[in-house]
């Protein structure tokens, strides 16, 4: 196969994944926020918030790979934001989590919270994976980056 068609197919795929990423975060935010207000759970709306900061991670990526040359001053920039990103789900973790503890808030169950929790303990580790396979081949750090925070 030619190397530069299979960049090419390397960039599509690696666009999908970003588009197929930032669908499901989207609508994981919606959901957990939607099914968090009513009962006034801040765990779910947390849960919410968190996956629209990873969505961030997923639009620079989306940016990124549109590059369809290997201009390495976009890949540097986007493996920046994609750090950034990350820096911004750790602080906001870290606060909500000392927030709750300081509040000594219960956790609520939520049947909708925990269905989602599954569904996403098992489409994540598979999308990091399909993530870091075509990072690989394009040998980019801003679409490994990604596939770690897909992973956490």
């Amino acid at each position: 196969m030619n190397p530069t068609n299979d960049r090419q197919q390397q960039l599509r795929t690696g666009r999908q994944l970003e588009y197929f990423t930032l669908g499901w975060n989207l609508t994981e935010a919606a959901v957990a926020v939607g099914a968090g207000v009513f009962p006034g759970s801040i765990a779910l709306i947390g849960f919410g918030i968190d996956s629209l900061i990873e969505s961030l991670s997923g639009g620079i990526l989306l940016w990124r790979l549109h590059a369809t040359d290997t201009a390495e001053k976009r890949e540097r920039l986007a493996l920046r934001l994609v750090g950034v990103s990350f820096f911004v789900l750790a602080f906001y973790v870290a606060f909500e989590a000392g927030k709750s503890l300081l509040r000594r808030e219960e956790p609520e169950t939520s049947v909708v919270g925990i269905a989602l929790s599954i569904v996403s303990l098992i489409v994540m580790p598979l999308l990091a994976r399909a993530k870091r396979r075509v990072a690989a081949k394009l040998d980019s750090g801003a679409l490994r980056a990604d596939s770690r925070q897909t992973d956490i």
